[in-house]
């Protein structure tokens, strides 16, 4: 009974951060990319700040979607707390990329970029990634 008590407590906690991680099985993400820049189109240019991230990231190998979506209140919370040793860099300076994504990549910069869309990556292995404001 207290297991169960506490499990509702941390699920109306999360629900209340307006977090969401979704993960799918996908045999095409197509639809679900070109429903994203949609979306990420449709706050493009408007005036306001940013409120929610939102990233699809599509892992073919895995055959899976992965989508976030995450109050910007929350990403500024967990913003001093990147572990930028774990971020992935196919570089032979990888430890040089990531001085300087530690030092140039801050919330207050991307917050300043508008609603819409960020960053759109397409890797050589299939993986999509977008990144939009809203």
């Amino acid at each position: 009974m207290r297991r169960s008590a506490i499990l509702v407590v941390a699920m109306a906690a999360l629900l209340e951060t307006g977090c969401i991680v979704q993960i799918t099985k996908v045999a095409d993400p197509r639809p679900i990319f070109q429903q994203a820049r949609l979306e990420a189109g449709r706050y493009a240019g408007k005036p306001g700040r940013a409120r929610e991230v939102s990233v699809p990231v599509d892992q073919p190998a895995e055959g899976q979607l992965i989508r976030v979506s995450l109050p910007i209140w929350l990403v500024k919370k967990m913003e001093h707390h990147v572990d930028w040793d774990d971020i992935d860099v196919d570089d032979d300076d990888a430890e040089h990329v990531r001085r300087v994504l530690k030092r140039r990549i801050r919330l207050e910069d991307i917050e300043k970029a508008g609603l819409g869309m960020l960053v759109e990556v397409d890797e050589e292995d299939g993986e999509q990634v977008l990144v939009w404001l809203k």
